[in-house]
């Protein structure tokens, strides 16, 4: 248990790279420079949801993509306002 527990907090060549290629896809599909402020925080919820278990990178996309839809909603404006 231990053994996996300390495989989740370090992340290998192979992991970080997982991370780095859906850092960089989603930068690329929402436009978004990898050295902006927003980035870094984008940053961080990759590694996160990678934390948590979603150690492919297909799930790991999918799943970081879910999580920035949830939050898109509360930025976008009210159609029919200004």
């Amino acid at each position: 248990m231990l053994r996996r527990r300390f495989n989740r907090t370090c992340l290998s060549p192979h992991d970080l790279a997982i991370c780095e290629r859906v850092f960089e896809q989603v930068c690329s599909d929402e436009n978004l420079d990898p050295l902006d402020p927003d980035a870094e925080t984008l940053a961080v919820m990759v590694v996160s949801i990678f934390r948590n278990a979603h150690t492919s990178e297909r799930e790991l996309l999918e799943a970081v993509r879910r999580s920035r839809r949830q939050k898109a909603p509360a930025t976008r404006a009210i159609p029919g306002k200004v």
